[in-house]
């Protein structure tokens, strides 16, 4: 059998593949240009979750001993809308990415009394 001679619904493949709830709040935007582009940027495949915050996470591919899908304020070129869907379907729930700031607690000080 060739592939070419089925019919496939791409929509209903599609929402069979993204089938979790978080998976409504991606986006797949075709000519991604970041904010500030250098000279020789160009526009990418990325994958956003609108989660609501001022820096939604992007989806990212890490080649390192920890291979995998993560997510992160810069996306990664996913190349095609298909390789995109296939890598939404293997990347793992988002969690919030944004900047990170800590809260240092200092100690007490003993007020001197008049």
């Amino acid at each position: 059998m060739k592939i070419s001679e089925l019919s496939v619904d791409a929509s209903k493949l599609v929402s069979l593949i993204l089938d979790e709830t978080w998976h409504e709040k991606c986006e797949i935007i075709l000519d991604y240009m970041p904010k500030y582009p250098r000279e020789e940027t160009r526009p990418t495949v990325q994958i956003r979750y609108n989660d609501g915050s001022e820096y939604p996470p992007m989806l990212r591919y890490s080649r390192g001993p920890k291979q995998g899908f993560f997510w992160d304020m810069y996306g990664e070129d996913m190349q095609s809308v298909e390789l995109a869907i296939l890598a939404l379907a293997q990347a793992p729930t988002p969690r919030y990415v944004g900047p990170i700031t800590f809260t240092i607690p200092l100690p007490a000080r003993e007020v001197a009394s008049a």
